[in-house]
């Protein structure tokens, strides 16, 4: 190997395509913004996607205390907007919006001289009293908001250069059941880190938190329903020593059925192992099991407590397919980003029999589909040209066949003149037997070429279907939302 091939092999398994490889790559953790604004001169604009999931969950900060903005049922045609404030039950406004269709656009504000609320949805404009209840908070000047974990539908913000900004980008795909959570922290020595991620299904719906925190040299962490959720008994034995002094971290979150693997550096330094078997101190962590059994695809770094990540590695990208899925064409090509949705049909000479027309990748030579697609060897192109091929056979046997009579035509004809007559019946009765002989010949050669072309076209067929029946590698989950 030549230095110019060290070189290009080098470059396609570091920088190329990232540090594992498969086009993973490290990136910078989002975080959940903070928007300055103070509801009055400049409202908040957003934009939702019911596809995402069905609740605005939006956190106001007045110069002193907070209170929330909700709306929810976005995945209904008639969502409801709820007003809470803490230390007060919150205030639900009967006061539907008419929706139809996935995207819509929303402005929302608030006009303190007459302690009224603005909502407004594409362009229609509803508008609400402020709670009676602590009326003090209501009327507070703005100065932050943010965007609750909570909120599944927001996907998009105007920031204060009234630009669109996309919101959905925090929640990072990636299916823990195939591939690991893996991030960087630094500064190993601070007091009282946090890294803090929220786990998701496809839904958005269900989730669950996992936190990993240290004072100095002390690591303990948490899952929610698992080991906080007894008064802090569990979380208090769920202690790890064995992490290595480095100024820079790499963690590694592993989950396997009953069990959760937390590497640093390459060193295991705890396995929390969860069953129901386990006689938990308190029955409300009885959900543990359930919980951590969910398909996550999400995840999260929650910024309200996570202080130390800092960079975070992609799942791989769908590089290719599985040998045995033949005639399979898909649009884009590969390679492919994970969580992308991609066109399926089938290539020349194939024909698409069942299943769905996209899949989505996930990573490797994974892909997730509610129908598998099936895509079959179309034999009659093998037919007609095997068909030509015999004919153009017979065409060469015919022109010998016919070549060889007219030979033995002309050595009949000299042996006629010679014999002039001799066994004319004979030589006549001997002529029909020839021809009758020689089209059984032919007939049953032409019979059994059809035959072989039969039998080859169903036996490509044959391994076409076997082909296409294991489109997820090594048998893994295989339906997306």
């Amino acid at each position: 190997m030549n230095l110019l091939q060290v070189v290009l092999v080098t470059c396609l398994l570091s920088a190329c395509f990232g540090e594992d490889g498969g086009g993973r790559v490290w990136k910078t953790v989002p975080r959940r913004p903070y928007l300055k604004s103070d509801l009055e001169s400049t409202p908040l604009e957003i934009q939702t996607d019911s596809r995402l999931g069905d609740t605005v969950y939006i956190q106001v900060y007045p110069v002193v205390g907070e209170y929330s903005i909700q709306i929810s049922n976005i995945l209904d045609s008639s969502p409801i907007v709820l007003l809470i404030a803490p230390g007060f039950p919150g205030t639900l406004i009967q006061n539907y919006f008419n929706l139809t269709g996935p995207i819509h656009e929303w402005k929302i504000s608030k006009d303190n001289k007459y302690s009224k609320f603005k909502i407004s949805c594409d362009g229609i404009e509803k508008i609400y009293d402020f709670p009676s209840s602590d009326q003090d908070t209501w009327k507070r000047q703005v100065d932050e908001i943010k965007f609750m974990p909570f909120d599944t539908a927001t996907s998009r913000y105007k920031d204060s250069n009234w630009t669109w900004q996309d919101l959905a980008q925090v929640r990072l795909p990636n299916r823990l059941s195939l591939y690991p959570i893996e991030f960087k922290t630094n500064d190993a020595s601070a007091a009282r880190q946090y890294t803090h991620i929220t786990l998701y299904t496809a839904d958005f719906k269900a989730e669950t938190k996992v936190d990993i925190q240290w004072d100095n040299d002390d690591y303990q962490f948490w899952i929610d329903q698992c080991n906080r959720c007894d008064g802090g008994q569990s979380y208090a034995q769920t202690r790890f020593t064995n992490v290595p002094n480095d100024i820079e971290q790499t963690w590694k979150l592993e989950l396997s059925p009953g069990q959760l693997d937390i590497h640093c550096n390459g060193v295991k330094v705890y396995s929390y192992v969860y069953n129901d078997n386990i006689k938990y101190t308190n029955s409300a962590c009885m959900g543990c099991t359930a919980q951590m059994n969910m398909q996550f695809e999400y995840f999260e770094f929650n910024e309200a407590n996570d202080k130390a990540a800092v960079e975070y590695l992609t799942p791989p990208q769908c590089t290719g397919l599985p040998e045995s899925w033949a005639g399979v064409k898909m649009e884009p090509e590969l390679p492919l980003p994970y969580n992308s949705r991609v066109s399926v049909s089938c290539a020349d000479g194939y024909n698409k029999t069942s299943g769905d027309s996209e899949v989505v990748c996930l990573g490797e030579e994974n892909f997730g589909f509610n129908s598998q697609p099936i895509c079959r060897k179309d034999c009659s192109d093998d037919k007609k040209d095997d068909d030509k091929d015999d004919n153009k056979d017979h065409d060469k046997d015919d022109d010998k066949d016919h070549d060889k009579d007219d030979d033995k035509d002309k050595d009949d004809d000299d042996d006629d003149k010679q014999d002039h007559g001799k066994d004319g019946g004979g030589s006549k009765m001997l002529y029909l037997g020839i021809g009758l002989g020689a089209g059984f010949v032919v007939g049953s050669l032409i019979g059994l070429v059809l035959y072989l072309v039969k039998a080859k076209c169903s036996r490509s067929a044959g391994r076409s279907n076997a082909g296409a029946s294991y489109v997820v590698k090594n048998n893994k989950a295989n339906v997306y939302s």
